[in-house]
């Protein structure tokens, strides 16, 4: 269903999974969407705080953010709050503000915000989800299939998909850890003696050592994702996925699927918020740490996208 008359920016910093989740979201809603890539000058989008006026901040490489304002504007990060209120603020209140995660000062400023239960915020325009808003739908997988299915069928069954991570903000993959995903990548080929399907995200670093490793061995797709990303129709087609602990964006994504998640331990991975997230889905059954064996089991897929879209365009009154 969509809303013709009614235009939505999404507005993030450079980081891919904020994009993923504030354009996941705009799509369910189904507003025509234009992306904003933005940061603020130094000191201020180090600060990530509200001071003076964000939109008189931004660097020459940003997105520009001029009349006539949107109806709807969906920010991710905190660097990217204070510009979805000056926006607000410009609109005369007019601008719908929704802000994935906690956006650390003025909650009650925005209209809605959307904050993963592992953060722990509450407040009367707070909703709560199980975990990270993304893109990935029903009728992407299919589509994925069905574009690029031929690219696997070459390959025996049952089709593993292997997502990798790579650097954050909080870790850097070491190549002791890399090593490690490689000889998983290996074990799971000849275990299943089936296709293995991998794919690296923009994060992933030692690319060059992953391609020398796997070019040439046998039953193993290598995903050249600056080139054809087959992404949903790897997830689509898989039995099993196997993705790496540090990114809640991926292991969301991969229990849409409702198929068997293992979850990739790093090496040298502090406490962090994924890795808090990740231990939660093992305790109630949804994944597994990976260890060796490849079994099948079911668990109740999770979709938060769809229920936050939904409750926006109820608070939005359309």
């Amino acid at each position: 269903m969509t809303s013709p008359s009614k235009i939505c920016w999404t507005i993030t910093d450079e980081f891919p999974g904020m994009k993923s989740q504030v354009i996941g979201l705009a799509e369910a809603i189904g507003f025509p969407t234009f992306h904003k890539t933005c940061k603020r000058k130094w000191p201020w989008g180090w600060l990530g705080l509200p001071f003076g006026n964000p939109l008189h901040q931004l660097t020459s490489t940003s997105d520009p953010l001029t009349p006539p304002w949107p109806d709807l504007i969906i920010s991710c990060g905190r660097r990217s709050a204070p510009l979805a209120l000056a926006i607000k603020k410009q609109s005369q209140g007019k601008t719908f503000c929704v802000h994935i995660q906690n956006p650390l000062f003025n909650l009650r400023a925005f209209d809605l915000i959307v904050s993963p239960e592992h953060d722990h915020l509450k407040g009367p325009n707070v909703i709560s989800t199980k975990g990270a808003i993304h893109k990935v739908t029903l009728q992407k997988l299919q589509e994925g299939v069905e574009v690029f299915g031929s690219l696997f069928q070459s390959l025996p069954q049952p089709y593993s998909t292997v997502l990798i991570g790579g650097n954050t903000n909080r870790y850097s993959m070491t190549r002791e850890a890399f090593d490690q995903i490689i000889s998983h990548i290996l074990f799971i080929r000849d275990k299943t003696k089936g296709g293995v399907l991998v794919t690296p995200s923009f994060r992933t670093p030692f690319r060059d050592v992953l391609t020398k490793a796997l070019r040439g061995e046998p039953n193993i797709f290598l995903a050249e994702i600056e080139k054809v990303n087959p992404y949903f129709g790897m997830l689509g087609i898989a039995d099993f996925i196997f993705v790496t602990d540090d990114s809640v964006n991926m292991v969301c994504e991969a229990c849409f699927t409702g198929k068997p998640v293992y979850v990739f331990p790093l090496l040298n991975h502090q406490e962090t918020k994924p890795k808090k997230f990740i231990e939660d889905l093992v305790q109630e059954g949804t994944v597994r740490m990976f260890q060796g064996g490849i079994e099948t089991w079911t668990y109740d897929p999770f979709n938060d996208t769809a229920k936050i879209a939904a409750l926006v365009r109820e608070k939005m009154k359309l």
